[in-house]
């Protein structure tokens, strides 16, 4: 699902993002951090592919939004049997351990990094606004590999949390979503391109359809049972 892992970073310091997704890819992403001071990780939903860690990137706190944060304390053992499958046993009691976050940016001494919370994809999904570059790191949204997932919380969840992007999305240079590729503004799969790909998908699923979405073809199998969930959550008989 080439998920990513996303780094901010300002001087020595840094807030890293959904690190992932493999035990070698986590030892990596710590060892090209050496040296560097992790202020904090966010983790943009909970997960259990967006809750990991690793030693080597500190102690220091981990947030959450609150409605993630406590989903992923109320849900850690799921999370923490989940992570089995691609983690090493030592990372595992590291899964979903994020404490609550309640200000609208986080701290540190970097550019401003802005919260974007909404109830699309997963209840607190915390996106982040860096409005100075201009990027937005969207967490599972905005994919160019992944269909929206409307299980979890409902079309009418997911439409609200696309709304609540898409002035974001409108003044992005470029978007990071937590799987697939970035996109940036001025090219055809830009922002708004994939804002409004998401949003022709759930209408089309509302109307019981949107089996022709071009990443159901490209992707795993596993997206056709996603979106077989979809059309059941918007009430359409698959």
């Amino acid at each position: 699902m080439r998920t990513n892992s996303v780094v901010i970073s300002h001087g020595d310091d840094v807030i890293v993002v959904d690190p992932a997704w493999t035990t070698a890819e986590l030892d990596r992403l710590a060892a090209h951090l050496r040296g560097r001071r992790v202020v904090c990780g966010w983790s943009t939903h909970a997960h259990h592919d967006h809750m990991l860690w690793h030693p080597g990137l500190g102690a220091g706190p981990r947030y959450a939004t609150p409605a993630a944060a406590r989903l992923a304390l109320e849900h850690q053992p799921k999370l923490q049997q989940a992570a089995t499958a691609h983690v090493s046993w030592e990372l595992v009691p590291l899964v979903g351990r994020v404490e609550v976050y309640e200000g609208r940016t986080l701290d540190w001494d970097g550019p401003r990094v802005e919260i974007v919370t909404h109830d699309g994809h997963s209840p607190g999904h915390g996106a982040l606004w860096l409005p100075a570059e201009r990027v937005l790191v969207a967490g599972d949204m905005l994919s160019d590999v992944e269909i929206p997932l409307l299980a979890e919380t409902g079309p009418a969840a997911y439409r609200e949390g696309l709304a609540r992007l898409e002035p974001y999305v409108r003044a992005a240079l470029e978007v990071v979503p937590g799987h697939g590729g970035r996109c940036t503004s001025g090219v055809a799969d830009s922002p708004i391109a994939r804002w409004e790909a998401d949003l022709a998908y759930l209408d089309a699923v509302e109307a019981g359809r949107g089996h022709d979405d071009p990443r159901l073809g490209a992707g795993p199998a596993w997206l056709w049972d996603a979106h077989t969930e979809n059309l059941l959550a918007a009430g359409r008989r698959p």
